[in-house]
């Protein structure tokens, strides 16, 4: 959804350009994208095209900065800042870089125009992206720290917390948060806590719209394992791996082989075949190895037991015939046989 500024932003900067000298204006042009060329030009590559320093072209574009906002043509555009200043303030004061040029620009060409007016207006400060937050604006020093501190405490919890969470719970913990950093209770609006949710780096949604932290296999997974392990997570039961080649191909909108599923799978001690090409999260309970494995892990937790009731058990952890357990247990090497009828490890 749009914001729309009280006077075009192309029409703002051309009023503002007239408060300064042509080279001025020309750099200022190429610096921030304005003219013909979108692109923004580095101060190394302006100083070349005018065979100036680099620190040249930074006074330079300082010296326009400040004939502007001594200009009468900004105080005839107050309305213009007045104007960003309630945007910033409706939305939190905190905001995504991208969201704000897309938000504000009539379109995609007069995104530079508003980067302009953002950099001009000196209570609005950008922030380079890091390895926790994206690129962003602000409005006040305190905000941005007010942010910081909420989101840190979100992801300290989500952490806690150790797997992915439905959105309500996800703005629980962060409206939780943003009290701890400070932030009256009717101020934490939803979107508010959205836009800076948007500036995170490390809280992201998986394909079934749960939120979590991006080092979540089920958050961002990372290769057919960590997709194997969604599908059959979503799923709640076990399934045939050409089940889970399917189930991964509906994800992320492209075929897999099935054969490197069921490659990947056998690979991994997340997973366990519980029948023939059948697969089922360790998880779950279902003990690792094949059927005589299983029946050494029964009997080796209650001891002796009558095959009707080793058979039961093994069947629940095992997708084969009774008659495939019972020729595993008459196996003389790992069973015996007791006086009373019962089996126990040999």
């Amino acid at each position: 959804m749009n914001y729309e500024l009280p006077v075009h932003p192309e029409e703002a900067t051309k009023r503002l350009f007239m408060a300064i000298p042509k080279r001025t204006k020309d750099i200022l042009e190429q610096r921030f994208g304005l003219g013909k060329n979108p692109k923004r030009l580095t101060l190394e590559a302006i100083g070349q095209k005018y065979g100036i320093t680099r620190e040249r072209v930074r006074q330079i574009e300082a010296d326009g900065f400040n004939r502007i906002r001594k200009s009468p043509q900004l105080a005839e555009l107050k309305e213009v800042f007045v104007s960003l200043e309630n945007y910033f303030e409706k939305e939190g004061r905190v905001i995504k870089e991208d969201k704000i040029l897309k938000t504000l620009a009539p379109h995609p060409k007069h995104e530079n125009h508003i980067y302009f007016l953002l950099s001009l207006h000196a209570p609005f400060e950008r922030f380079h992206d890091s390895d926790e937050l994206h690129e962003r604006w602000t409005y006040g020093e305190e905000a941005h720290d007010t942010a910081k501190r909420a989101l840190k405490g979100t992801v300290e919890k989500l952490r806690e917390i150790g797997k992915p969470v439905t959105e309500p719970q996800l703005f629980e913990i962060i409206s939780s948060s943003a009290k701890n950093a400070g932030v009256v209770d009717d101020s934490a609006n939803q979107a508010l806590l959205a836009n800076w949710l948007g500036i995170s780096r490390l809280i992201a949604k998986n394909y079934f719209d749960q939120w979590g932290l991006i080092e979540f296999p089920e958050i961002k997974p990372r290769g057919v394992r960590d997709l194997s392990h969604m599908v059959l997570t979503r799923h709640g039961k076990p399934l045939h791996f050409s089940a889970v080649a399917s189930g991964i191909g509906k994800l992320i909108g492209k075929p897999v082989h099935t054969q490197t599923v069921h490659n990947e799978l056998i690979k991994d001690s997340r997973f366990v075949l519980v029948g023939r090409g059948l697969y089922a999260l360790k998880d779950w309970g279902y003990t690792a190895g094949v059927v005589k494995d299983v029946i050494s892990d029964v009997l080796g937790k209650s001891g002796p037991m009558a095959k009707e009731k080793i058979i039961s058990a093994v069947l629940k952890q095992r997708f084969v015939k009774p008659n495939t357990v019972f020729i595993n247990l008459e196996d003389k090497k790992y069973f015996k046989k007791l006086a009373d009828g019962k089996y126990s490890l040999k």
